[in-house]
């Protein structure tokens, strides 16, 4: 009985290889016609619509989020062979953009750690890679403010959307945390530990760290049991140090949102989100005269902020991300009425919402 399963199931691998070699060359040759008409490899629009298809087809034992992850390395391995984009990322090897980047375009793609947000920019402005991938918004901390800058500094699109559980650990050669002395993280990974931090290392003095795969590396290099660092599973396993504490947020649900950076603009998905910035005249009711519009036509803004103005003082611009794309018949409209309310407006990017994390 057992024999007769497993010839089966060898009968079946036999036909999911072939089946995934034929979609390899169909794929082939879309990658010709997209060559021929100048469109990019990647399309994060036609990717949310395969997650999609997957799911209303998925009737049988495998859940949806285990058949996407199957599809999405099936894509990725495609993705390679048109033309094998790169992919830049902030933090090192095993940090959570590393994490986020893997998760959006698989793992038979090549990625490349930078230093800082800004370099991620850099770098594919250049186009040295395809694409970046930085951390925008944390559901607790809220927006990553180099990220909001860098948008501004550089002529990029935001391209499409990933959303990423956070889960953080504590890490140290250390076999107690009344040993710790020394607490490596980013910033933001401390803030979001606050509480246990307090309640767990008080006594530690935190050492901020460009990232939290940062902090996990340079604690393997130390090899100091006095230290510690906030990191994720991966950097831990990357770079071999112990698990002294798991999952140490203090908030449960805990989500980063990443954006993904490069020179191409996404098509419409149908479940997309659009993001401006502006700055305003200095005058009462301004920012009332921007909204306006987007209200009269029925946009749903999602999320309004400001950031100081380096070249100004005392100025700012404005972020506003709406329900819909830059290409709907309503955001059009809103858009065309902006640019005399306004200082500047520039359009940052279209992008699909990521759905494949359940919020």
């Amino acid at each position: 009985m057992l024999e007769e399963l497993r010839s089966q199931i060898d009968e079946i691998d036999a036909q999911i290889v072939k089946l995934i070699n034929e979609r390899a060359k169909l794929a082939h040759e879309i990658a010709k016609a997209k060559a021929k008409e100048g469109s990019p490899l990647y399309r994060p629009e036609r990717e949310m619509q395969v997650y999609e298809k997957v799911r209303q087809l998925n009737t049988g034992h495998v859940d949806d989020e285990s058949l996407c992850h199957i599809y999405r390395e099936i894509m990725s391995a495609t993705l390679k062979l048109e033309g094998s984009p790169t992919v830049a990322f902030f933090g090192s090897l095993g940090s959570f953009s590393h994490q986020a980047a893997v998760k959006k375009f698989g793992r038979s793609l090549n990625y490349f750690p930078q230093k800082t947000i800004e370099d991620v920019f850099d770098v594919v402005s250049r186009r040295h890679h395809s694409y970046g991938v930085v951390p925008v918004e944390n559901s607790t901390e809220g927006m990553v403010n180099a990220t909001l800058d860098s948008l501004l500094n550089y002529e990029l699109h935001i391209y499409a959307e990933i959303r990423l559980a956070i889960r953080h650990h504590l890490f140290s050669f250390a076999k107690d945390t009344r040993d710790i002395l020394y607490l490596h993280t980013h910033e933001q990974a401390y803030a979001q530990c606050r509480r246990f931090l307090a309640k767990n290392l008080p006594q530690a003095e935190f050492i901020p760290e460009a990232s939290t795969s940062e902090a996990v590396e340079k604690l393997a290099q130390m090899k100091d049991p006095r230290r510690a660092a906030i990191g994720s599973e991966i950097a831990g396993e990357i770079y071999q140090i112990p698990m002294l504490l798991a999952n140490i947020a203090d908030f449960e649900k805990n989500f980063t949102r990443f954006f993904v950076i490069g020179h191409d603009q996404s098509r419409p998905s149908g479940h997309d989100r659009t993001l401006i910035s502006f700055a305003l005249p200095n005058e009462a009711g301004a920012l009332f005269r921007v909204l306006g519009p987007l209200a009269e036509l029925g946009v749903n803004l999602t999320s309004i902020m400001s950031r100081p103005m380096k070249t100004t003082l005392w100025s700012y611009m404005f972020y506003a991300e709406m329900d819909g794309h830059f290409g709907d018949d309503k955001i059009q409209k809103a858009l065309r009425k902006l640019p005399e309310r306004t200082v500047s407006l520039r359009l940052l990017g279209s992008y699909p919402i990521d759905t494949t994390v359940d919020l």
